[in-house]
């Protein structure tokens, strides 16, 4: 856990650790110079835990990014939660999970679908997931720090995070899902608190009602030069990385699996160059390279067919 003056909410949290049915053998929180009352919550609970509560306190602010960096550092267990300090776990969740992380050798990052309540706890009836689909967006969409769960061996490849580039989360799944061990567990397994000082203010996250029109309405048609050209440094960071980890890759059995990961990794490089470029034309030059682009299969690492026609219609 990384704790940052998370008062308001911290003890409903840890108080669901302690319901549940598999409690975990060990809480690591970094906290990042709370200046309210979560040192004194955190430290309340460390008396009375059954487990082995572990507080490390920040001399300097360090950013939430940088400091779920260092608190996965200090995590000793093979299987490693991710937790933010404002949700609420379901009694099954560490039981759930950590049964598929050992039936599944082979999963190294696990994302769990959750329910999306408001800043009262108050459920909505839709899930995160449910939200990213009803968008139009793929299952590798859904990344999401407080349902993620890893090995950690995975941090010997993740590990230092780049955080001019990247959120933790995302990196840690950004790695996972072209070396094709990342999953999903589809099952809600617990609540997801939005309030108004949320890190990520994701659209998919609001517990709401989402639709395709939602996604076109909030990404619109117009210059999208700039996202594409820093999900480009993103998607080379991520092959870099990969190339840098072969000795790691290849000893967790995954040389076969980092082969295809840098085939895809370089298509979606090249995918989003033509993108950059062909925007750069006039409409009616667009339409015969977005046609080359899709028989290439360039859309495929976007949205479709709805990417290719935004591209000919944009300004």
């Amino acid at each position: 856990m990384a704790s940052h003056n998370g008062a308001k909410y911290l003890q409903e949290q840890l108080d669901s650790f302690l319901y549940q049915t598999r409690q975990p053998d060990e809480l690591v929180v970094s906290d990042d110079c709370s200046s309210d009352a979560t040192l004194e919550i955190l430290e309340d609970f460390r008396q009375k835990a059954p487990f082995d509560v572990r507080i490390y306190r920040n001399k300097v602010n360090l950013g939430y990014i940088d400091n779920f960096e260092k608190v996965l550092s200090l995590c000793k267990g093979d299987i490693i939660f991710l937790s933010d300090q404002d949700d609420v776990w379901f009694c099954e969740k560490v039981k759930t999970m950590a049964a598929m992380m050992t039936k599944h050798p082979e999963i190294f990052v696990l994302q769990a679908d959750m329910v999306l309540a408001d800043e009262d706890m108050n459920p909505s009836s839709y899930s995160q997931l449910g939200n990213i689909l009803a968008l139009g967006q793929s299952q590798n969409s859904f990344v999401t720090g407080c349902g993620t769960v890893l090995r950690k061996e995975w941090l010997d490849i993740a590990l230092p995070i780049n955080s001019d580039l990247v959120a933790h989360d995302s990196w840690l799944h950004r790695l996972a899902i072209p070396l094709g061990v990342r999953a999903l567990h589809v099952e809600k397994l617990q609540y997801y608190r939005r309030h108004g000082d949320n890190a990520s203010n994701w659209l998919a996250s609001r517990p709401a009602r989402m639709t395709e029109l939602d996604a076109l309405l909030s990404h619109g048609f117009g210059d999208a030069s700039k996202g594409w050209s820093n999900e480009l440094e993103r998607v080379k960071a991520t092959l870099i990385r990969i190339k840098e980890r072969t000795d790691n890759l290849d000893a967790m059995g995954l040389g076969d699996s980092k082969a295809k990961a840098i085939s895809v990794l370089t298509h979606h490089l090249n995918s989003l160059n033509d993108r950059i470029q062909v925007v750069t034309l006039s409409r009616l030059k667009r339409f015969p390279r977005v046609l080359e682009m899709w028989m290439r299969g360039s859309y495929g690492h976007f949205a479709g067919w709805k990417s290719a026609v935004k591209d000919i219609l944009r300004p």
